[in-house]
């Protein structure tokens, strides 16, 4: 395999190293924002504000429980 450049200090690295051994940046991308740690935010986010909205009496806040719950599963099986 080819080396690749670190995008912080320029020096090369084998492409399956996870940080950079010069400046010790990391390679791999935030889980935000990948596809499943965006699904996971938005199942999170859901269901917390479901759990405040029940807990607050309203008639909505169970409605968004479940889709809240599958987003996470889903972000998580990604």
């Amino acid at each position: 395999m080819a080396p690749m450049k670190c995008p912080a200090c320029d020096s090369e690295i084998p492409d399956q190293a996870n940080a950079c051994p010069h400046c010790g940046r990391s390679l791999r991308a935030a889980p935000i924002r990948s596809l499943s740690g965006k699904l996971q935010a938005i199942g999170t986010i859901l269901v917390a504000v479901s759990i405040l909205a029940m807990m607050a009496g309203t008639w909505w806040g169970a409605a968004l429980l479940f889709p809240g719950a599958v987003f996470f599963i889903i972000g998580r099986v990604l």
